[in-house]
């Protein structure tokens, strides 16, 4: 390994060890990863050293990873024409993704922004006012249900008026008809 791509290894690993462990003194109170990786091997090492079987086993486990690889079986059956074919028929798709990363790429830099870098600050905010919002959702819910139960009575009611003075009228007229007659 070149020392440039172990470097960039030792950063990444640095990075990485500042996130897991913050400013807390990661040797003092955890374990070393890479004693413990060590040991871990070397057991296995000394618990399949003289084991023919394990070692044939690691051999064909990677062999069989590669036939498992999609990839592997694309190359063993389909020939260059018929790989061809295949990027041809998807030219449209692929030319949409192609539009889809470059906006993706325009749009980066609202996703850079500071307003949305500062949104872990305000999330305890957003998550009350969440429940909030559910909360009121709910009661809404239960206040048309009442509305509605309401203006159903409100509707049965008016029809009972309105079928009541409707038999008054009948009456009222029926009354009124006979003592046009008696008067005759």
């Amino acid at each position: 390994m070149a020392d440039h791509e172990l470097d960039a290894l030792e950063n990444r690993l640095d990075i990485i060890e500042n996130k897991v462990f913050g400013s807390s003194e990661k040797d003092a109170f955890y374990p070393k990863c890479i004693e413990k990786l060590a040991n871990i091997q070397e057991k296995i090492s000394t618990a399949t050293k003289n084991k023919k079987r394990i070692s044939e086993i690691y051999r064909k486990s990677k062999e069989v990873q590669k036939y498992l690889d999609p990839a592997y079986t694309d190359e063993m059956t389909m020939s260059d024409e018929a790989k061809e074919e295949v990027i041809i028929a998807e030219e449209e798709f692929l030319r949409g993704q192609a539009k889809h990363l470059e906006m993706m790429e325009e749009l980066k830099s609202t996703l850079d922004s500071e307003h949305l870098k500062s949104t872990p600050k305000f999330t305890e905010k957003f998550e009350a006012l969440s429940h909030i919002q559910i909360k009121q959702q709910d009661q809404t819910s239960e206040l048309t249900e009442e509305a509605r139960k309401l203006l159903a009575t409100y509707n049965n009611i008016i029809t009972l008026v309105s079928r009541q003075f409707v038999q008054w009228d009948e009456i009222l007229t029926n009354i009124e008809a006979k003592k046009t007659k008696t008067k005759d």
